[in-house]
């Protein structure tokens, strides 16, 4: 049995394959460079708000760039529910939980930083938890989780000694 072996000179195949691995690398590079790779940070500690007050969570992207073409959005992590939804370079109330209806804001006045922040009004006990914000860009989905704890504010208790009472102290607080 004899075969042929087709001939092939080296130079000739990586002349001709040279160019086209050239363009397949400058296509990736590209792609990577339009696609905006970001990474979504929030504050690193618990944000605590008081029971009746105002409550800000503060997100940012990182590198600086504009978010203001982006989705931005405050979810309530434990069921991914709306809690504040920006999109289209508008503000969507269409999906947000009733809860936060009329409560919720967008800070955008340095959106096109990267740096957005949600206010929410009147806060509430059921408010206290984690939150998710996040950037979506047409190539790219990050987000970051905050916690927002909630203080009631009361008095100082006072506690005072009432006397002797069916073998025991009596203690008012």
């Amino acid at each position: 049995m004899t075969g042929k072996v087709p001939s092939f000179s080296p130079s000739s195949t990586v002349s001709s394959t040279l160019p086209g691995y050239v363009a397949l690398c400058l296509t990736l590079q590209v792609h990577r460079l339009a696609s905006a790779q970001f990474t979504v940070t929030g504050p690193d500690h618990p944000v605590t708000a008081s029971l009746g007050g105002e409550a800000v969570l503060p997100c940012h992207l990182s590198p600086r760039m504009s978010a203001e073409n982006m989705e931005v959005g405050w979810l309530r992590s434990r069921d991914s529910a709306v809690v504040h939804l920006y999109r289209d370079g508008q503000d969507q109330y269409g999906e947000q939980m009733l809860e936060y209806r009329g409560r919720t804001e967008l800070l955008k006045d340095d959106i096109t930083s990267g740096r957005v922040s949600l206010r929410i009004r009147d806060v509430r006990p059921s408010d206290d938890g984690q939150y998710s914000c996040y950037f979506q860009s047409s190539a790219s989905y990050e987000d970051a989780l905050l916690e927002l704890q909630v203080a009631d504010l009361g008095s100082a208790p006072v506690i005072s000694v009432e006397g002797h009472q069916d073998g025991g102290i009596r203690v008012i607080c």
